[in-house]
């Protein structure tokens, strides 16, 4: 019993203090009179440093779903800083800048995302249908906006390990492993896995896109308090336009 009061205030005392850090996340960011063109324009690829990015908006984020690498095999790193677009009932977005950078701290490129919780994408709605509407009606050097007409706005993006833009598209098939459902036990190391459909829309700095590609992404990550950043995944499938 003394265990699980334990647990059980530790978790509490976890979830309150990730509530009240911060009401605003960055508040660049969360800044609704500024738009994403003129907030991207305070960075300048190939120019700007990391250390001026952080003078500007502050604190990277930190946690388990944080892609810190390039896509596929992490040429560059990725730093993320998120600002929390508020309404009456709270919290209802994110508003995230992406910026990936070489070894040498500069900035390579970078885009700024709005992840509504409430929304659903049509890849959401039906990964099988839109991933195949993707690849027959979406040709290379066709623009950004065409792909977002047909499969919504994403959630994520990442870049290349090139530098390019890839918007992510995904769905998350996970469940609770056996830990989630012993008592005491899954307060501090229980966890959940499963599969991620993803599709990568990679597009070159004139907005055009180079490349599709469609990949299971198999997860495993914490749910306890223990192991709240532990975070696993492996690609078990990927491919790309012929």
């Amino acid at each position: 019993m003394k265990i699980y009061i334990l647990l059980s205030a530790s978790l509490c005392a976890l979830s309150l203090t990730s509530c009240t850090a911060s009401i605003y996340g960055n508040k660049i960011l969360a800044d609704k009179q500024l738009s994403d063109s003129s907030i991207n324009l305070k960075i300048i690829d190939n120019k700007s440093t990391m250390q001026m990015v952080d003078n500007i908006f502050g604190k990277r984020d930190t946690g388990r779903s944080i892609k810190i690498q390039s896509f596929p095999d992490g040429k560059l790193s990725i730093a993320t800083y998120h600002g929390n677009l508020n309404g009456l009932g709270g919290t209802y977005a994110h508003r995230v800048l992406y910026v990936a950078y070489d070894a040498n701290d500069k900035v390579i490129n970078h885009d700024i995302i709005t992840n509504n919780f409430s929304d659903k994408n049509n890849y959401e709605k039906d990964y099988l249908k839109y991933k195949n509407i993707a690849y027959y009606e979406l040709a290379r050097n066709d623009k950004k906006e065409k792909a977002k007409s047909i499969l919504g706005e994403p959630k994520k993006i990442t870049f290349s390990d090139e530098g390019n833009l890839m918007l992510v598209y995904e769905k998350n098939f996970n469940s609770r492993d056996a830990s989630s459902y012993i008592p005491i036990y899954n307060y501090a190391n229980s966890t959940e896995s499963g599969i991620s459909e993803r599709l990568y829309l990679e597009f070159g700095r004139n907005d055009e896109l180079v490349n599709i590609y469609s990949a299971s992404v198999q997860i495993i990550q914490g749910r306890g308090i223990v192991n709240a950043e532990s975070y696993e995944e492996k690609f078990i499938r990927l491919s790309k336009l012929p």
